[in-house]
């Protein structure tokens, strides 16, 4: 039966009758208005023209929107193949997961990587560590094929692995609802529920035209069996039973994506990525400006996951909770350790030692076998020097063993100008907010000499407003915020210190600015023990990379004499062992500290009490970070129990 004559059949009954397999459901319709998809424009007239010019127009027009619903070939649809840049192939071969094998990387001329393998297996979550600008990013750029590497392969277990990347800046979109968000993760299926919607539209117009609608029924077929394939049905059920998995309720769907604070936006693209059922997960920083509970949401929600992922931080404590594998990159070589970051630490520090010991063993055998030699000489010895030559020549090169590289730890320390009297915080019936939102409500507070205080709490709490008010930044509404009489000098590092240096300044002038009462020779020796090389000295701060403008704002910081150390998210930018540096030398510092943190690993090491900003006020609670979480899993199970009796 030809087109003509089943077109003609259905005209009288299409209207009636036509019930799609898959119709744009509510969600699909709404995103796909959204999208903006190509709709018809009467012609817009800006000079004289005739009426038929106008009409030809408006024709040709309306033919390219019919043509535009069709597509280039059935055919296309049958034979399509998902597949990736990178080869799959190599010098081994993994049941599971993906496997990076010898990769190198250069950027105009400069190596960040010379000999990478490790591999991520099903149910493993691998950690990156490393400092800044050792490669960790690149590794997973490579993985997600946005970078090849100059050498080695990336080897996958299947050829249309399916791997989903979480960067560090969240991409979401503003003027979207939050169910619009999560449906905008399927991409070609709501393009499919689209042009779906537009061909239906455009049958109930082509009822006079046979050829026209045969032509729109085969596209019809053609787009019902794309949306089978994709199971374009159940898309909606999928966002409707993983948005209470990530905290969302069902009237938060119609709520603006913009309505909501950076970690829930965080869980709106870890929720799309999810929902493309990813092979591998990648996770870039993924707790960069997130607020203690969100970080602890994270890791539970992470930790139940099946999917294998592989994870850069430089928070410690995350990568405890969650890792089974620790990879470090150093001198662009990588090193695989099990365990958690943790075990990482104690294994590295065991690896090192023993190397060493090796190491020197060989040196000192190097040593004897050159003496033999020299002693041997030529004669009647030849002989025994000739093997003792073969053998130096195997020690020195074939069987030679690695020097372990050390990094040299940098070393500060925050000057400090005698001792202050006992009290250097008051806080007595602080009152303060903004417009109609009110942070703290006859809030009080004491801080005493030689108290190390971390300030935590959700972000919009008043953390940061917290310590401005402390500094005078901020003046109070009600009540008062005084600093103690005797000796108490304050040095304020804000959260954004790295971001306000002059980009027109030189690393050498920068310091030199804040620092009164150091000669020059002294500045410079900070600068090297704060890495930062004779040759950097006269380099322009916008040259710096975002962990040496951190660095640099941090030496910047501690050149002025203090008795109090009011620090705002001083961890932020820093790796991991620019945090040790840091915990090494608040640890010394004799004076008062007081911090505002999300970084676990930090408090635990350098605080012995912490206040927690709660319900416009400050929750008081005596003992180190530990005690504090003690307390609280207390709570929580105590609340459970009563719940349940």
């Amino acid at each position: 039966m030809d087109v003509t004559t089943t077109t003609t059949n259905l005209r009288s009954s299409f209207f009636s009758t036509l019930q799609p397999r898959f119709t744009p459901f509510a969600s699909a319709k709404s995103f796909t208005n959204s999208l903006n998809f190509t709709k018809k424009q009467r012609p817009r007239i800006t000079c004289q023209v005739s009426a038929a010019t106008v009409e030809k127009k408006s024709i040709a027009k309306a033919q390219s929107d019919v043509e535009s619903l069709f597509s280039s070939s059935a055919d296309e649809f049958e034979n399509k193949k998902y597949s990736n840049k990178q080869s799959n192939t190599g010098a081994s071969s993994i049941s599971s997961g993906v496997k990076l094998e010898n990769i190198s990387k250069s950027y105009k001329g400069v190596t960040v990587l010379k000999d990478v393998t490790w591999e991520v297996k099903k149910g493993e979550k691998v950690g990156l560590v490393g400092v800044n600008g050792a490669g960790k990013t690149t590794q997973l750029r490579i993985i997600a094929g946005q970078e090849e590497p100059d050498s080695g392969n990336v080897i996958k277990a299947k050829s249309n692995m399916k791997i989903a990347f979480l960067s560090q800046e969240f991409e979401v979109s503003m003027s979207r609802t939050v169910r619009e968000e999560f449906m905008s993760a399927f991409k070609e299926e709501m393009e499919i529920a689209g042009k779906l919607e537009r061909v239906q539209k455009a049958l109930e117009s082509a009822v006079d035209d046979m050829d026209l609608m045969g032509r729109l029924l085969d596209e019809f077929d053609l787009l019902q069996r794309k949306a089978q394939a994709v199971n374009l049905d159940t898309l909606d059920a999928k966002v409707s039973k993983l948005m209470p998995e990530l905290g969302f309720t069902a009237d938060d769907g119609d709520r603006l994506v913009a309505s909501f604070s950076s970690g829930w936006q965080m869980r709106m693209s870890l929720g799309k990525i999810l929902l493309q059922d990813p092979d591998l997960l990648l996770l870039d920083e993924p707790t960069n400006h997130l607020d203690l509970d969100t970080i602890e949401w994270l890791e539970g929600y992470l930790g139940k996951q099946d999917v294998p992922m592989v994870i850069i931080s430089h928070d410690r404590a995350f990568l405890d909770q969650l890792c089974t594998k620790i990879v470090e990159t150093e001198m662009g070589v990588s090193r695989t350790y099990e365990g958690n970051y943790s075990q990482y630490v104690l294994e590295k520090a065991a690896w090192i030692e023993s190397q060493y010991a090796a190491w020197e063993k060989q040196q000192r055998e190097i040593e004897q076998t050159k003496d033999l030699i020299n002693r041997l000489g030529a004669g009647a010895n030849s002989g025994r020097a000739s093997s003792a030559e073969k053998k130096l020549e195997r020690l020195q090169e074939e069987e030679q063993i690695e020097k372990p590289f050390q990094r040299k730890q940098m070393k500060i320390r925050f000057p400090e100008r005698g001792r202050s009297g006992r009290s250097v915080v008051t806080i007595k019936n602080l009152e303060f907010g903004y417009e109609d939102r009110l942070l703290f409500n006859r809030a009080n507070l004491t801080i005493e000499r030689g108290e190390k205080t971390a300030i935590i709490g959700p972000n919009g709490c008043g953390k940061s407003t917290l310590l401005k008010l402390i500094m005078g930044l901020e003046k109070p509404r009600g009540g008062e915020v005084l600093l103690g009489e005797h000796n108490v000098l304050p040095n304020y590092f804000e959260q954004n210190q790295a971001e306000a240096l002059d980009l027109d300044k030189t690393v050498l002038e920068t310091v030199a600015e804040a620092a009164e009462d150091w000669r020059i020779d002294d500045i410079k020796g900070l600068l090297g023990r704060c890495n930062f090389k004779a040759d950097m000295l006269d380099r322009k701060v916008s040259l710096l990379s975002g962990g040496e403008k951190a660095r640099l704002a941090f030496c910047k910081f501690m050149v002025k004499p203090s008795t109090l150390l009011v620090l705002d998210e001083p961890t932020n930018h820093l790796d991991i062992p620019s945090k040790e540096m840091l915990e090494e030398a608040i640890s010394e510092y004799k004076g008062t500290v007081i911090t505002v943190s999300h970084d676990r690993y930090f408090v635990k090491q350098i605080v012995n009490r912490v206040v927690e900003v709660k319900g416009s006020n400050l929750q008081d609670y005596a003992g180190d970070y530990n005690q504090v979480q003690s307390l609280w899993f207390l709570t929580i199970e105590v609340s459970k129990i009563n719940s349940i009796t």
